[in-house]
């Protein structure tokens, strides 16, 4: 894989057509697309909706192990992740660092708790909206389908269609204008980073923010181990840009503090593209491109 090659066609791709790096979507790297395949949609939060309902088919393999992000590592990090597809496997995972499911369940539980109310009255405990299917397997189930019959859903959808369904009517408040660009950042540039391989399934917990996950991420030996090349986790916070997310924070859960909360999150997402763009055009000798300018 000529990483170099990759990643200079794509930046001068961006350039030639007015894109900024630290806001390409991955997902165009993981769909396959074909003619008769149905176009992304421009509103993020219904494509992220669409791309968990199969709407779009099945990915090539997870946005952060695509082959163009691959080459990206390899450039920035010297290592791909465990997960690279016809090369030498790094030790480490990738990860995407601020989940944009984590983030939107938490936005819809305190914009529309009316909404969900019966599904909370019918199965107290259980977090909606989730990832769960409409069915008349057992009372319960055969309840919540009935409470929810006027919203036009059917056995065999998910909450996530019902969603989709609803969407211009019940859940306009979803065109919140910080959600939609957490939304539009979810799969960009500067929300995937490499970590210590078994970190994903032993210490970040989805329902964590970044800033937990680098606390655990902190407990490990890095002096012995000297994780992905770093001597302690200071360096690398440092090598792999984390300065805005070693102040810890929590997730948004009521209504009025998601803005500011979300607003955060886009800016680090954010700024953390810009910098590692700024590094890849250093290193690819890709001064002259236009967004460059906007880093400097």
């Amino acid at each position: 894989m000529d990483n170099r090659k990759m990643v200079t066609n794509w930046l001068k791709e961006c350039d030639e057509q007015g894109i900024l790096p630290w806001e390409y979507d991955f997902k165009e790297e993981v769909f396959i697309q074909k003619s008769w395949s149905p176009s992304f949609n421009e509103n993020p939060v219904k494509r992220i909706l669409e791309k968990d309902s199969n709407f779009y088919g099945n990915p090539v393999c997870e946005t952060e192990d695509s082959m163009l992000m691959q080459a990206v590592y390899h450039i920035l990090w010297g290592t791909y992740s465990k997960n690279v597809i016809g090369e030498d496997k790094g030790d480490c995972d990738a990860d995407v660092m601020n989940s944009f499911w984590t983030i939107f369940r938490n936005f819809a539980n305190s914009k529309f708790k009316d909404f969900f109310e019966s599904a909370h009255n019918i199965c107290p405990g259980v977090s909606f909206p989730n990832k769960g299917i409409f069915s008349t397997k057992d009372e319960e189930s055969r309840k919540l389908l009935l409470a929810y019959n006027k919203y036009k859903v059917k056995e065999g959808d998910s909450w996530i269609t019902l969603i989709l369904k609803n969407y211009d009517n019940v859940f306009l408040s979803l065109n919140n204008t910080y959600l939609q660009k957490s939304a539009m950042f979810s799969h960009t540039l500067g929300n995937f980073t490499l970590t210590p391989k078994g970190f994903n399934l032993k210490h970040n917990d989805g329902n964590n923010t970044w800033s937990k996950a680098l606390l655990n991420l902190k407990k490990l030996d890095w002096a012995k181990n000297k994780y992905l090349g770093c001597t302690s986790w200071k360096e690398y916070c440092k090598k792999f840009y984390m300065d805005d997310y070693e102040k810890e924070y929590a997730y948004a859960t009521t209504e009025d503090s998601q803005d500011k909360f979300l607003q955060k999150i886009n800016t680090a997402i954010e700024q953390r593209g810009k910098l590692m763009t700024k590094r890849l055009c250093d290193e690819l000798g890709l001064t002259d491109l236009f967004f460059y300018k906007e880093i400097n």
